[in-house]
């Protein structure tokens, strides 16, 4: 560039160039050429940034932040609204562009988002005395928590409805044009009751985990139906020993948090820990009758009456031979 701007070269200067040019020791004249266009446009013709010949993304810098941030606060936001919130934040810019819902979605890759199932938490969850609960059953040692207990000798319990039309599946393919239609369950079918107690412990093949289960059909549960369930339970496991201690953990329904069931399960000189309210995602159970609705989905075709739904219900609870990993996935590290 020093040459460049000199204006008169010597000539045996010019052929000395032209010859290391040559053997691409010097630089062409095009680059040179683009180097002045360079510090023209910039002020400068420093080295750019080795992109591949790719063009580089809009969606860049400050506002690439403030799309993670929001993100982080409003996960389900639609790009229209990811739009309305940049421009707000970027008020008084003139060369602020709306960005194309394909061009957020492409530098939300970039940055590791991904498209997925959602769900949601109840503001009663993120109150500060109800996360202090949660954190007191993660850490503190019983009777605060769970943190010393071992997951073989957890005993998680709960309770779902179920239906016939849950077997029925919502998407399938059909010509274009027409409706996906088949024989099946339509009608709002009579409601069953399923109440599942899982067990922590390890399960092998010809050895499953522990499992109990109710089902009835008319009401919900009742303490005299949960008495019973948890009467059936005690007199399989035994009263306790100091190698045998069971401990039950349920969420904060009234019929289990019944002053009865509670003192049944201390008779036994077992333990209780209420999981903290508004929290489904720290209960095993949870997760468990999530599988058995997806069994029973693959299962359509087997499902007609309650009889038959019941029938299949049974077996896909008994298809899943260890539950140790569901405990596992929610939090429960002592083995």
């Amino acid at each position: 560039m020093q040459v460049r701007r000199t204006d008169n070269i010597d000539p045996a200067v010019t052929n000395f160039l032209n010859e290391l040019s040559a053997q691409h020791l010097y630089p062409h004249q095009r680059t040179v050429d683009r180097w002045a266009g360079i510090e023209q446009d910039l002020g400068h013709y420093r080295a750019c940034r080795r992109s591949g010949n790719k063009f580089a993304s809009r969606l860049r810098g400050d506002d690439l932040i403030l799309l993670a941030l929001y993100r982080l606060i409003y996960p389900k936001a639609q790009a229209s609204e990811i739009n309305a919130f940049l421009y707000r934040a970027n008020y008084g810019d003139p060369n602020f562009r709306f960005y194309n819902p394909s061009c957020i979605t492409q530098n939300e890759q970039r940055i590791g988002l991904t498209r997925k199932a959602g769900s949601t938490t109840a503001y009663q969850a993120l109150l500060p005395h109800n996360i202090r609960k949660r954190w007191c059953y993660w850490n503190l040692p019983y009777p605060m928590g769970i943190a010393d207990c071992e997951r073989r000798f957890m005993i998680d319990l709960d309770e779902c409805g179920i239906f016939v039309e849950t077997a029925n599946r919502k998407h399938g393919k059909a010509y274009l044009g027409h409706r996906v239609k088949e024989p099946g369950p339509y009608s709002k079918s009579e409601k069953w009751n399923l109440l599942l107690a899982i067990c922590g412990e390890d399960g092998i093949i010809g050895a499953p985990s522990q499992r109990w289960k109710m089902t009835w059909l008319d009401g919900g549960t009742t303490v005299d139906k949960m008495l019973q369930f948890i009467q059936e339970i005690l007199q399989d496991i035994g009263h306790a020993t100091s190698n045998n201690m069971y401990c039950f953990t349920m969420d904060n329904l009234n019929s289990h948090t019944n002053v009865g069931v509670v003192a049944l399960i201390y008779a036994y000189g077992h333990r209780v820990a209420f999981r903290a309210p508004y929290y489904p995602v720290d209960g095993a159970i949870e997760y468990v009758f999530n599988s058995v609705q997806n069994l029973l989905r693959c299962r359509l075709y087997e499902v007609t009456d309650g009889p038959s739904l019941i029938r299949v219900v049974n077996e896909c609870i008994q298809s899943i031979t260890d539950f140790a990993p569901y405990f596992t996935n929610v939090g429960f590290i002592r083995p």
